[in-house]
């Protein structure tokens, strides 16, 4: 998945993925954090006050199935910038060849 700016109006970063093994989410910006929050399909209700993860400017976040359940790695998850628009990154690697 190439990089992407994001706002701060919440967003989905990643749909659920059932075949998800892992997800590393970056951000690229050196001045703005982002939230990001797992959610169920058809929720959005992530903001800067309520989150699971705040990821600082030039930070990254990696989640992988061995030390963060399958849940973590194939849940859906929500985005929203804490100002501007930042620019993040996701890599995410799955079981199977595509």
């Amino acid at each position: 998945m190439p990089s992407r700016t994001i706002t701060t109006t919440a967003e989905e970063l990643v749909s659920e993925n059932r075949l998800r093994k892992s997800l590393t989410i970056g951000n690229e910006d050196t001045a703005i954090a982002v939230f990001i929050m797992q959610e169920e399909p058809g929720n959005t209700t992530i903001s800067s006050t309520v989150h699971d993860h705040r990821i600082g400017p030039a930070s990254a976040v990696a989640l992988n199935s061995l030390l963060d359940g399958q849940k973590a790695i194939q849940g859906r998850w929500t985005i929203v910038a804490a100002s501007g628009t930042p620019r993040i990154s996701v890599f995410e690697t799955e079981d199977i060849k595509r």
